[in-house]
């Protein structure tokens, strides 16, 4: 009998290392898929990040452009109140026509039937803003500004109406 319980340790103990080499395997494949988690959850992170500050770059863009957009309007507003508007005083287009704030070679840098307004180069905008003057008739106004933000595919364009009655 003592031949046959020496056996039995032995194999006992044979399985016990095996199970502990299999346990090994199972252990390095747990880790890695862990890592491997960890790691996305981290790229998500990065990316989110990323993600909200391009979305804050552009929303002070456009707060830029809106700015200066009234700060055009502003302007214009008060050159024609002062009569030294420089432009040329236009006549509203008519209802079936495109308006002309729409008619986008108004808004060239050539173009006399809108004024660019100087904010200097401290603002950072992609160009200067401008604006444009209708006359409404009845001594009422219409005065259009556009600006673009640093980026030039950032444009806001403001109107204000302004009556002396």
């Amino acid at each position: 009998m003592k031949p046959t319980l020496q056996t039995h340790r032995f194999r006992g103990r044979a399985l016990l290392r095996a199970s502990a080499r299999e346990q090994r395997g199972v252990t390095l494949i747990i880790t890695l898929v862990m890592l491997v988690l960890i790691t996305l959850v981290g790229v998500s992170s990065i990316r989110n990040s990323t993600m909200d500050e391009r979305m804050a770059g552009n929303s002070r863009d456009r707060d830029k452009a809106l700015q200066a957009a009234e700060a055009a309007v502003q302007t214009c507003l008060a050159r024609i109140k002062a009569g030294t508007y420089t432009g040329t005083p236009l006549t509203p287009a008519a209802a079936t026509a495109t308006p002309l704030w729409e008619v986008s070679t108004n808004w060239d840098s050539g173009s006399t039937n809108t004024t660019e307004i100087d904010l200097g180069t401290g603002a950072r905008l992609a160009a200067q803003p401008r604006c444009m003057y209708e006359n409404l008739g009845n001594d009422s106004f219409r005065v259009t500004g556009r600006a673009l933000g640093a980026s030039s595919l950032t444009e806001v364009m403001l109107q204000a109406t302004y009556s002396n009655e």
